[in-house]
């Protein structure tokens, strides 16, 4: 069985190749029944967030498992991913592992340590598991993708920042306007990256400043809440012409899959700063053709973020000694399940001696209970040696070795396949570095 992942991230694809791939948040779980259906397809689980969407899948056939991830974009999104392939990625084996160790510790974000990954990886797993698309290996390689993530904010102090696409956004802005907090602003959506740019303004802005600031979003109730909450007045979309005439910056995120506000939307409307932080855009491109309109969007907040060249170099240093270690370890698990049915074989034949001989000697009575506690106590500590070596070597062909040895001694049935045991004794995991 290999781990493998396929998709498009930042790094890889700019913003228009991006919103092709793109899944709304509702679209996921009809998104993972399609994909688990496709041939040779054993689990699988998407991860998508404004930055990135990508399939984490286990096959037993690389190849035809890139084919499928293929196919599910046909069927699910109408979308031929062959022109795209030099905007896509994939990895395979370790290196996928490392990746999803590394997005889910903030080190692959478009801001270094943005904190909302840790809770997109983690809603990826509940959703796949909601949906019983993820089986042992992808369980246990998202679960141990939290613990990492949450290793590396720890120790590397990412944790003490709060870095997120909306604070970027927001520095971005004060960039580009050493004014902003004194301009009428309008903040269009009403999901989690609008919650926190409100937030933002709120706790940096005076009573006078905030008096400035208009949320506009499609629901009235949640618009109610979100007013209630921050204090700020509350559009609702057919009030979008009122709210166009007086913004003079607008930072979008709706959430909607498509574009929502044109060119015509801005047309003799006078200057404005527009920042569109959805994926898929909102806001046409076209807009900033118009020549009093300055149009910015995710990709222009790369260069964004709360570290100094100095802090990141340090940081990523800190956090690549956490991933090889970590790497290593789930490697290590992951080979010892090639010699867990020897080992749960082997438990099971000598746990039988133990009750054949506690059965042929009736004679024992009272010191039945006692003799039943020492010998399973002594057969646990007489097989825990061989358990702990079979599992922590480093070398699959000495694994399957030292398993095939064991069998053959204990004359134990089911033995790994040794044929299949790689040629050479060289260790398989030796590069943990992520494309």
């Amino acid at each position: 069985m290999h781990i493998l992942v396929s998709g498009v991230r930042h790094r890889t694809a700019p913003i228009e190749v991006r919103e092709k791939f793109a899944l709304l948040e509702g679209e996921v779980s009809a998104a993972l029944k399609v994909l688990r259906a496709c041939a040779g397809i054993e689990e699988c689980a998407i991860l998508t967030t404004c930055n990135r969407t990508e399939i984490y899948a286990v096959v037993r056939d690389t190849e035809l498992g890139l084919q499928s991830v293929q196919q599910f974009y046909r069927i699910f999104k109408g979308l031929d991913i062959v022109p795209y392939r030099q905007y896509t990625f994939n990895l395979l084996h370790e290196d996928a592992v490392s990746h999803l160790f590394r997005v889910a510790s903030g080190l692959d974000s478009l801001i270094i340590g943005e904190g909302q990954i840790m809770g997109q990886v983690k809603e990826t797993l509940a959703l796949a598991q909601r949906e019983k698309t993820v089986g042992l290996l992808l369980d246990k390689l998202f679960k141990a993708a939290l613990s990492v993530g949450k290793r590396v904010r720890t120790e590397t102090g990412l944790s003490n920042k709060d870095v997120s696409v909306s604070l970027a956004a927001f520095h971005f802005a004060k960039q580009q306007d050493a004014q902003l907090m004194d301009r009428r602003i309008a903040l269009i959506g009403g999901g989690k990256m609008a919650e926190i740019m409100m937030s933002l303004f709120k706790q940096g802005m005076t009573p006078e400043q905030q008096a400035n600031v208009v949320v506009l979003n499609r629901s009235q109730a949640r618009l109610d809440e979100l007013c209630n909450r921050y204090g700020y007045r509350g559009y609702t979309w057919d009030q979008l012409d009122t709210v166009l005439e007086h913004a003079e910056v607008l930072f979008v995120a709706t959430g909607a899959p498509h574009v929502v506000l044109g060119k015509a939307d801005f047309e003799g409307r006078g200057p404005k700063l527009v920042i569109d932080i959805a994926v898929p855009r909102n806001v046409d491109a076209r807009v900033a053709e118009l020549g009093e309109i300055q149009l910015f969007n995710t990709d222009d907040l790369a260069g964004v973020n709360g570290f100094s060249g100095e802090a990141q170099r340090q940081i990523k240093q800190q956090a690549q000694s956490i991933l090889e270690e970590e790497c290593i370890a789930f490697q290590q698990w992951r080979m010892s399940l090639s010699v867990v049915p020897t080992l749960t074989r082997l438990r099971e034949k000598v746990e039988s001696i133990r009750q054949a001989e506690l059965a042929a000697n009736p004679s024992l009575g009272k010191q039945y209970e006692l003799i039943d506690v020492v010998s399973k106590n002594l057969i646990r500590k007489i097989l825990h040696d061989p358990t702990v070596r079979l599992k922590s070597s480093r070398n699959l062909a000495e694994i399957y070795q030292q398993a095939s040895v064991l069998s053959h001694l204990f004359d134990i049935d089911l033995s790994p396949d040794v044929d299949n045991a790689p040629a050479e004794s060289a260790p398989l995991w030796d590069n943990t570095a992520s494309a």
